[in-house]
């Protein structure tokens, strides 16, 4: 026994040993400098030829202005960056969104990443891509907020799990390149997000988290080795930079210790590095840190701009102009930040000329403000322009596909003449406020199709 107990008392000792080490090793994330060089390889040259000449016609306040938006509730969309009216060029429309256009009228709700990827049909993951894209094309919608790889589901209570499409990497990798495929064929830039390990919504924000009587100081940090990185949460977004993605959403939290949008390990090293990404990285909504630090780790844009939404106050902006001007961020970095943004912008056909916006996603009233957060510029908002063509059709083939049938052993159905059949729970009837009645977070009135 005493031999047992010197054993026993010898591996617990070199397993707590093991575990502070492990412990150790993921409390860093290691810097990884200079963030790479867009090189237009591939099928990316002839969209880099057209971003190059277009971007050697801008001065250093217009390449900072593709980089930086315009403030939550700025102007239409729930970001907008990048209008040059020197070269009649319209700012870029950033909108969500996981089942459609978020925040307007006339347009598709589609099933969910969750649903579609129960058809494992490449086609529908195409189709449903594609039907998006033309929707948010539809719409004057530059970057759709889309599709997502973050969360995969590791967390089955995670409340935005039904945006992704698996807890399994190689069916979401699938599912999330024929997504982005379909989308970018139909005109719009597709945002992989959201970069990574972003696996829960609990204290994402501080504001957030405080605002619910949580005092915390910092978002929460997922710390992941470099196994599991690579084979579970880089893989999906390994192969939507092979399909050829244009933007990619780094995420809220921190990853092994070091905020996801200033992560060089993460942008510079496994995305721009590793992966080859040609494409821009943005920032998750207020996911922003720094100003100088982020630029330098391969933040290429922020969103919606603002610090904290509604003051006018940007890390970026007129912050990064000085930056570069005394030298803190070298110029070579706007260019590249300027060059990866209209080379995805030209990658997916989008030209200089594009249609205006035509809804408004602060109001369905057809006119109202166009700077809804200081309430200036009242003018038509909203056209009110349906796009929806037969979409229809294709969401009721998915949620046909997407259905787990039971296996009909020894003809038990159909049922004979039964008397009574009973439907039980809170999805047994219909929605008490109506389908609409969830506006977009927040409720819980009835069956969900998808929640906040």
């Amino acid at each position: 026994m005493r031999g047992l107990s010197s054993f026993a008392l010898a591996l617990a000792v070199c397993l707590t040993g093991s575990g502070l080490t492990l412990a150790q090793s993921l409390a860093t994330s290691d810097p990884f400098y200079p963030t790479p060089w867009m090189t237009g390889q591939g099928e990316w040259s002839d969209a880099y030829a057209k971003a190059t000449d277009f971007v050697s016609q801008l001065t250093l306040l217009e390449k900072v202005n593709l980089t930086t938006g315009v403030g939550w509730e700025g102007e239409q969309c729930v970001g907008q960056a990048g209008s040059i009216p020197r070269l009649g060029f319209r700012s870029l429309c950033m909108q969500d969104s996981p089942v459609g256009v978020r925040f307007a009228d006339y347009n598709s709700v589609f099933s969910s990443g969750q649903s579609v990827a129960a058809t494992f049909d490449r086609g529908l993951f195409y189709a449903r891509g594609y039907a998006m894209g033309a929707e948010h094309k539809a719409k004057g919608v530059t970057v759709q907020l889309g599709p997502v790889a973050g969360p995969m589901g590791r967390s089955p209570e995670g409340g935005r799990n039904w945006e992704g499409f698996s807890p399994d990497p190689y069916l979401t990798g699938i599912a999330i390149a024929e997504t982005i495929k379909g989308t970018q064929d139909a005109g719009v830039i597709a945002c992989a997000k959201h970069f990574i390990g972003n696996e829960q919504e609990h204290f994402r924000q501080v504001g957030e988290a405080n605002g619910y009587g949580y005092n915390i100081t910092e978002t929460l940090s997922s710390n992941i080795d470099d196994v599991t990185m690579h084979e579970l949460y880089l893989w999906p977004f390994a192969d939507a930079v092979r399909a050829g993605v244009g933007s990619v959403m780094c995420s809220y939290n921190q990853i092994n210790n070091s905020y996801a949008c200033q992560n060089s390990k993460m942008l510079n090293n496994l995305l721009k590095d590793e992966l080859g990404f040609q494409g821009f990285v943005m920032s998750d909504w207020q996911a922003q840190h720094s100003g100088a630090p982020s630029a330098l780790a391969g933040l290429d844009m922020t969103m919606p701009g603002d610090t904290e939404f509604n003051t006018g106050d940007s890390y970026w902006g007129t912050n990064l102009t000085l930056a570069v001007l005394n030298g803190t961020v070298p110029e070579w970095r706007i260019d590249d930040m300027a060059l990866r943004i209209m080379s995805a912008y030209f990658k997916v056909g989008l030209t200089l000329d594009e249609p205006p916006i035509n809804f408004d996603s602060w109001t369905f009233d057809t006119y109202g403000p166009l700077h809804a957060a200081v309430g200036l510029d009242y003018q038509q908002v909203n056209w009110h322009v349906d796009v929806r063509g037969d979409h229809g059709d294709l969401i009721r083939d998915i949620g046909a596909r997407s259905t787990v049938l039971l296996k009909n052993t020894n003809n038990a159905l159909p049922l004979s003449k039964p008397k009574f059949i009973g439907v039980f729970g809170g999805d047994a009837g219909p929605n008490s406020l109506g389908p609409n009645g969830c506006s977009d977070r927040g409720c819980d009135n009835g069956t969900l199709g998808m929640a906040w």
